[in-house]
Parts: structure tokens; sequence; C-alpha cells
């Protein structure tokens, strides 16, 4: 019955979306990926999903410090900050609020999951949304239902009572703003699961995560694989199958990171590699010489769509173009044949909307700013 209440009021929801206050314009994005936040999830008194003495909070932070490792020797420029570094209780709301505190330009929270069903396997990635389906709600309730751990967590999380699905359906009332980066990352980490590990790939999805309710910058939780399923438990628990998801969860924000700065070549870590050495792949040259490529300066998206001359645009009513995703409307502006141009189109759309950031789109579909480059240089 609760589910069927959950699926009754997803729709209602995206209807309440277009009457709040939800900001319409991203909050993040300075063209750089320069601090991340790595939060391996649970920890202490919090055991997370447990299978004999094995233990979720030893098994991601032991992810989580391989990659945070990987992050720092191989990329001067970025600053890595973890929400723990040892068996430490922390509070979802302390997980946030260092990210938000440090003005992060991602936050990765790394956990391991479990179903009564010991067939179920795979990875899946999750950013803060609407699960349309319901399929995820056990997952979500499972990882929320940690505040419980915390005192006076009622006030402290605004209402949320750990096990109602009322409560759920409340806190999907959230930001969107951060939406298509977050699942741009967790479509790529998706990627490098598929393609570094045995694991099956469950996909990137939404889901009302409490860990990733107040974040101000792109965020996902990521699930590596289950602890109830053998052959899962048996990669994962050892030193190989941890060093292959931390190798894939880096090779993920290193092509996430060239995306978001336009960098050609982003830097990959093979499995038969020391997890301090890196590799150097470059891209595939596409030999085609006539694909359009345009750069635009996406301003705005929505759950729903909007009319390109609604007020909500203000400068640029009626000056947007409209691209539909697989979840998302996406409005930008400008149509630039070159990326010098696209940037200081930026530059003077950001006195309006100062978070605006460069999209990249060939033939008319959306592609990554490093492969428009490509295409064009």
């Amino acid at each position: 019955m609760k589910i069927n209440r959950f699926r009754i009021f997803t729709g209602l929801i995206v209807l309440l979306l277009c009457l709040t206050n939800t900001p319409l314009f991203a909050q993040n994005n300075e063209g750089k990926v320069t601090t991340i936040v790595i939060d391996p999830g649970h920890g202490g008194k919090d055991p997370g999903t447990t299978f004999g003495k094995t233990y979720e909070k030893n098994i991601v932070l032991s992810v989580a410090l391989k990659l945070g490792k990987l992050i720092k020797s191989n990329f001067s420029d970025v600053k890595v900050v973890y929400t723990r570094t040892t068996d430490k209780y922390v509070t979802l709301g302390e997980r946030e609020q260092l990210a938000n505190r440090l003005k992060a330009d991602l936050f990765l929270s790394i956990h391991i999951d479990a179903s009564p069903n010991k067939s179920a396997k795979g990875s899946s990635t999750f950013v803060m949304g609407i699960d349309k389906s319901a399929k995820n709600l056990d997952v979500t309730m499972r990882e929320n239902d940690v505040i419980s751990y915390e005192d006076d967590y009622t006030a402290k999380y605004e209402g949320y009572i750990p096990g109602s699905t009322e409560s759920l359906i409340i806190f999907t009332l959230m930001q969107y703003a951060n939406t298509d980066q977050s699942m741009l990352f967790a479509s790529i980490i998706q990627k490098h699961y598929n393609k570094n590990t045995p694991m099956q790939d469950r996909g990137a999805k939404q889901a009302p995560f409490l860990v990733l309710w107040k974040t101000t910058m792109p965020s996902v939780l990521t699930e590596v694989a289950f602890l109830s399923n053998a052959e899962d438990r048996k990669f994962i628990t050892s030193q190989s199958g941890q060093d292959r998801s931390a190798r894939s969860l880096f090779n993920a924000f290193s092509e996430y990171k060239a995306n978001i700065e336009g960098t050609l070549t982003p830097l990959q870590i093979g499995n038969d590699s020391p997890i301090a050495e890196p590799v150097r792949v470059t891209p595939k040259q596409n030999d085609s010489k006539n694909n359009r490529v345009e750069f635009r300066v996406q301003i705005s998206s929505s759950p729903v769509k909007i009319s390109v001359n609604s007020s909500k645009f203000k400068t640029y009513k009626g000056k947007v173009t409209e691209y539909k995703s697989v979840r998302m409307y996406k409005y930008s502006v400008g149509k630039c044949s070159s990326y010098n141009e696209v940037l200081k189109l930026q530059k003077a759309v950001r006195r309006d909307v100062k978070d605006a950031f460069v999209t990249a789109y060939v033939d008319g579909q959306q592609t990554t700013i490093a492969k428009a480059r490509a295409l064009i240089e």
C-alpha cells in the first residue's frame, strides 16, 4: 500500500515543484573541478549492511581512501576532502554541511548495497530526485534510516520519519539545480564500473537520499556491489576488487572533470597498473568532417517543460533554446561554433546568471565538451 501511494504522489510532486521556490539556475560550476568531497558511508556505531563480521563501513572506507590517493597522486590541482578517514560515526547532515562549507565542486558518497533477494547483484549510482517506479524505495529507506542513530533527528531533518513513505515524498521537493551534472557523473561512473569490474550494471537513477538532500554541488551516491550476493561479496571484500572499484571511480572522476573543463585527454588508469601509476589514454579521433558542432551556455534545467517565452528566463525570455534529455528539459542561450567564442559568451551570461555553464552539441545531440572540441580541433 505504501508503494502504491508513493507512485500516486510522484506525479503530484512534479506539479508541486513548479509552485515552489526551487531555484531556477544551478548553484554550481565555475568551469573547474578542484575540490571533491569523498564520503565513505556509515561508520562507528553505524556498520551499514553486514554479512557475518563483514561490515559495509569498512569496505567503503577502504575504497574511498584508495580513490582519494589516486586523485591526489594524479591531479595536483584537486583538493580531496573525506567526511571520515577512520571508523567514526558522522551524521548525514554533517557530511553535506562539510561539502557546502568547502564550496566543493563534487560530492561522492560510497556505499555497498544489500537485499533479501540473494540473487540481486551489481552496481548502481543515484542522484537526488524522484523514483517514478518506486523500485528504489527499499534501498533509499535503508540508507536514510541511519538518522535514527542521531539525537533529535526529526528536528534536524525537518520532520523526516524513518520508515515512512510519506516522508520520502516530502523530501523529493528538493533543488533540481544540479541534476544534469549529477546525472552526468552518475552515468560516467556506471560506464566505468561496467568497463573495469564484473559488476552487473544496474544503471544511473534518481532517488531521495537524505545525504544528497541539501548539497549545493553535483552529488551522487554510488552502491558499488551487493554484500548479500555471493559473487559480489567475493569481489568487493577482496583487495583486488576494492582496487578495481577505486580505479573505476577515479576514471569516472577524471572523465567528468575533463568534460566540465573541456580537457581533450582525460587521465585513465588500467586494472593491471599499480594504483598510483597513471596511464594516459588518447581519445579516438573522429574522421567525419561533416558533424555540426555547437557550443551553448546552459542557464536552466527543469523536470517539466517551460515556455521559452516564460518570464522565469528574465533577460533571456524568448532567447533560449530548449533541449529534451531523457529526464530533463534544458535551456541554453547562444549557438557558438568555437570553444573560445562560447567562453566569451559564458562570461557575459554570468553577469545575469552566475552559475551558467558551457554545453556542447553535435548534430543537435548533446555530447561532451571534449568530444566536441576534438571534432573541430
